[in-house]
């Protein structure tokens, strides 16, 4: 299993119909080198990966350590795990509904947890859980 299966469920995004999104390469290659570096860093499991992808979120702290470093490293959340709502809208590829998007960031933005990556895993699992379209890799 490669790293790159976390990618649907890390950079997720919202719309009102369920349909599926585009990557470019140049995000694509993005995704992989921050995906590699975080897995290597947190230690997270393959199988933690896989079911979160099935949208299954164990409270691994492993699991918890890569959301935030990835998140860190594509520059939506701050060091105390804190959402940037305007870099996370940035972010998202062509064919999303920026405003759906932006409503539910907003919304997820208060999420909070014990430490940095426990709050980054809460937005993570909000915003997962709240949107209807997801990237294609």
């Amino acid at each position: 299993m490669t790293p790159v299966l976390f990618l649907c469920l890390v950079m997720a995004v919202t719309g009102l119909d369920a349909a599926n999104v585009q990557l470019s390469q140049s995000q694509k290659d993005k995704v992989h080198q921050y995906t590699t570096q975080c897995v290597k860093e947190s230690g997270v499991k393959p199988d933690v990966i896989a079911e979160a992808k099935k949208g299954h979120f164990a409270d691994d702290e492993a699991l918890k350590k890569f959301t935030l470093c990835f998140f860190q490293k594509s520059g939506i959340v701050d060091s105390t795990g804190k959402l940037n709502v305007e870099m996370a809208l940035a972010k998202l590829p062509p064919g999303v509904n920026k405003a759906d998007a932006g409503k539910l960031l907003e919304e997820c933005k208060k999420k909070t947890g014990k430490d940095a990556a426990d709050t980054a895993f809460e937005v993570f699992k909000c915003y997962s859980r709240g949107t209807k379209q997801h990237v294609l890799v």
